[in-house]
């Protein structure tokens, strides 16, 4: 029988980066991008299962927060209990980039914590003639913040399901280190 275990993840960046779109292409696998921009309002949640190898799944409770500033008193009641991160930016607005800094003390700040796994997704990467954020930037960045760095494109579905895979498998070997920390106790 499968071990399952569940990670409620928040999915942060600022306004019209690609969070509800990357989260919609890795839920419906490829098959759902959002054609026209709807600004979300307050939190949207989605729920998918990846299997990893030793017969584990892992479920990723998903919660894609609105980045606009009017719903910032609302993030921290959604972050609460939050097991690890998403970070988005936009590769063609740098300012996106710079916010990942804050979004991330902010969710550290709400949880009381000095770390929390996650992923930094440079989103947009379809649009190579706009691009004006360094790959290297957001390496520099996400190695700052102890996180795995990915490019992708929602709406050609490139690379969209890598970063939320390697969370998976960063949520189960967190899972596996804490039992074996109970074991030797």
């Amino acid at each position: 029988m499968a071990r399952t275990i569940r990670a409620k993840v928040a999915v942060i960046g600022d306004p019209a980066v690609g969070k509800t779109a990357l989260c919609q292409m890795f839920h419906s696998a490829g098959q759902r991008f959002p054609k026209h921009y709807l600004m979300t309002l307050g939190v949207e949640f989605c729920v998918k299962a990846i299997p990893l190898p030793n017969n584990v799944n892992v479920e990723l409770h998903l919660f894609d927060l609105a980045g606009q500033e009017i719903y910032a008193e609302m993030c921290p009641a959604y972050w609460e209990g939050a097991a690890a991160v998403v970070l988005v930016y936009d590769v063609t607005r740098q300012h996106t980039l710079d916010a990942c800094g804050n979004w991330y003390g902010r969710i550290l700040e709400t949880l009381g914590q000095n770390s929390l796994p996650g992923v930094l997704i440079a989103n947009k990467c379809d649009l190579r003639e706009r691009t004006i954020v360094p790959r290297a930037a957001g390496q520099a960045l996400a190695q700052q913040m102890g996180m795995e760095f990915f490019e992708a494109s929602a709406v050609e579905g490139q690379a969209v399901d890598a970063p939320f895979h390697a969370l998976a498998a960063k949520m189960a070997e967190k899972y596996d280190e804490s039992v074996d920390a109970l074991q030797s106790l």
